[in-house]
């Protein structure tokens, strides 16, 4: 999957099976029609060259892409919507209750870090894999440890 760039990335492609893809990074402005980057190319699954605007229109794209990063016009992405409040699970709350320690460091933690202990803990399809979890997790975050910290 190569990637051009000329002042910041100008454009890429792709290659699969039975078609590639060709697509601007600033594509809405240089083409002039669908996403800022569009996940298909700006040009759908190309199977021929036929597929594919004339070399003159194509080398109208290139430059115009190149004179876009040239001047540094910047596209405007649209914002991830935020993620909905973390549930915790009534025994987790339970334990943190308990221990001090594990609730300090759990309430310290980055969203990312307090879901992976949640996700760990709620995906045991046991119920006594999900208590031998729970234990761990507490003197785990007693500990000041991430779900993680083994990899750290």
């Amino acid at each position: 999957m190569p990637a051009f760039s000329h002042d910041g990335l100008l454009c890429n492609m792709s290659a699969f099976k039975e078609h590639c893809r060709f697509g601007f990074w600033k594509g809405a402005l240089v083409v002039g029609d669908g996403e800022p980057t569009a996940p298909n190319g700006h040009f759908g699954d190309i199977t021929s060259l036929a597929d594919l605007p004339n070399k003159k229109a194509l080398a109208g794209y290139v430059k115009k892409a190149a004179e876009l990063n040239a001047s540094g016009v910047k596209v405007q992405r649209a914002k991830k919507p935020a993620k909905k409040p973390l549930p915790v699970p009534d025994d987790l709350s339970a334990a943190l209750t308990k221990n001090k320690k594990a609730r300090a460091t759990f309430e310290n933690f980055a969203p990312s870090h307090q879901r992976e202990y949640v996700e760990w803990i709620t995906e045991a399809k046991q119920p006594a894999t999900r208590e031998r979890r729970l234990a761990q997790a507490i003197e785990w975050m007693a500990e000041g440890k991430r779900r993680n910290w083994k990899y750290e």
